[in-house]
């Protein structure tokens, strides 16, 4: 009777199975791809029985963009506490650099999931695929909108030029950073931005 309790507890504190299938595609996926992984390794890694998979999410492709999803709103919310206590809008643009480089995944560098992800579906095939590619914009368009907003605020008028600027300069830290297998080209970038945000004004209003 006692260790049927216990085997009982264990089953209860047991992440749930769609929780299971997050953490094991997050962790595939995020060391060797979305595309080479395939619906019978997620399974084995998370324990899941195939019907569950198709039953919580209804496609491997729903389960990359519930992926997405989730990695976006833990951005979001880290970014947030991150700057929950900053006043000075520079301050808060230069967070998602260091926030990049904080993340970067260390060993492989494989770089942005979601970049990585908008690479895997150059050209997608469908409304399943379409929907991927929609999800990591979606991502994409929160940080440049996050940052025109901070940037007009900073220079007195609408900033959405120089915001798409600061998203190049993310955009080519990350990928020096796959290609030199450290975090110097983002850390290049963040100097880079903090030179520009210091200058003086230019009208970038469009």
């Amino acid at each position: 009777m006692p260790s049927r309790t216990k085997k009982t507890t264990r089953r209860a504190q047991r992440p749930s199975p769609r929780a299971r299938l997050l953490a094991s595609a997050t962790q595939l996926f995020t060391q060797e791809g979305i595309r080479v992984i395939g619906i019978d390794r997620i399974l084995r890694e998370a324990d899941v029985a195939k019907a569950s998979l198709y039953s919580l999410f209804g496609s491997k492709d729903a389960l990359v963009v519930a992926y997405l999803e989730a990695l976006d709103t833990q951005w979001r919310e880290d970014w947030l506490l991150r700057t929950a206590k900053m006043r000075d809008p520079q301050e808060k643009i230069l967070a998602f650099f260091d926030q990049c480089i904080e993340n970067m995944p260390r060993g492989n560098y494989r770089g942005s999931h979601f970049q990585n992800a908008a690479t895997e579906y150059p050209r997608p095939d469908g409304e399943s695929e379409e929907k991927i590619v929609a999800t990591v914009q979606a991502h994409r368009n929160w940080c440049e909108n996050t940052m025109a907003q901070l940037l007009t605020e900073k220079n007195g008028y609408p900033s959405d030029l120089q915001a798409r600027q600061m998203l190049v300069l993310i955009d080519g830290g990350i990928t020096g950073c796959r290609l030199s297998r450290n975090t110097e080209p983002l850390e290049l970038a963040r100097d880079m931005a903090t030179q520009l945000l210091s200058d003086p004004p230019a009208d970038y209003s469009i």
